[in-house]
């Protein structure tokens, strides 16, 4: 399973659709990760590669699927001395088994990329550093926490990762890439998961899943969306599908960077948490 997992991120990380990106310039020939691969001209360094997930994807009871992982990029002018030096990320010269550690193993300790949702910086001339704890894991880490408790670190049972695998700032690319992204990895990402739960983080997120699979979601067209009262239509928003070779039970959650009150499980599915927990622990 282990060797499986190194070949599943690396066939990510190294996804034969960049050199694509890079010679399909022309109009109507411009290829849809065109942007979001240009869109990485703007920082200095190398290509950061494709990010195929965060956690531990071959254990994990609930999978939280968004849009696209953010650009790992330092600002020189931040206060905060932690913002003022990249994430230690690969890049497109690092060894393959250093990339497949990275993906594969990021979240274990003995492994030295993340310490307490804390990513590991570009190396300094003191010797590692660290940045401060990663918002979204931490609103990540709460949901977990929520359903399956404590007994277990919330990154050995839950897993993160998304539509489109290009990192960008802002989302930039999303929408182009995220059909051709989507299906090239997403279902062979999903089916190295025994997770019965999958919840989609955001509205691109959402949209992407209903391109990808029209048949399921042609009655649910509220899907991804919230009522007036900013709660997601439970019938809409919460139902079992089948989804990497698996049926599982896929709820759909706003983003927490999204303006307005933090989502989460909980308050959205105030009647339905416990069939939430079952799905999450593989008794539904």
């Amino acid at each position: 399973m282990a060797l499986y997992l190194d070949e599943l991120a690396l066939s990510v990380a190294r996804c034969s659709e960049l050199v694509r990106a890079d010679t399909e310039t022309n109009e109507p020939l411009r290829h849809p990760c065109r942007k979001i691969v240009d869109s990485q001209n703007a920082f200095d360094g190398p290509f950061q590669v494709p990010e195929a997930w965060a956690g531990n994807l071959a254990a994990a009871r609930i999978v939280y699927l968004s849009s696209n992982p953010a650009i790992s990029a330092g600002n020189p002018a931040s206060k905060w001395r932690a913002k003022r030096i990249a994430e230690k990320y690969p890049t497109v010269d690092w060894r393959d088994a250093d990339i497949a550690d990275f993906m594969v193993n990021r979240f274990n300790p003995a492994h030295g990329w993340v310490v307490d949702r804390r990513h590991r910086k570009v190396d300094t001339e003191g010797g590692p550093a660290w940045g401060t704890p990663e918002p979204y894991w931490g609103w990540v880490e709460q949901q977990t926490v929520a359903l399956l408790g404590t007994e277990k670190p919330w990154y050995e049972q839950s897993v993160m990762t998304e539509v489109v695998h290009c990192k960008s700032n802002k989302e930039e690319g999303v929408v182009e890439a995220a059909a051709l992204c989507a299906s090239k990895h997403m279902d062979r990402i999903l089916a190295a998961s025994p997770a019965e739960l999958v919840v989609v983080v955001g509205s691109k997120a959402a949209h992407t899943l209903k391109l990808a699979y029209s048949d399921v979601f042609k009655d649910r067209p509220l899907f991804g969306k919230y009522t007036e009262v900013g709660m997601p239509g439970q019938d809409q928003n919460l139902f079992r599908m089948t989804i990497g070779g698996r049926d599982r039970l896929i709820c759909f959650l706003r983003h927490p960077s999204a303006h307005g009150t933090r989502p989460s499980l909980a308050l959205s599915y105030p009647d339905d948490i416990e069939r939430l927990r079952m799905a999450a622990e593989g008794t539904a």
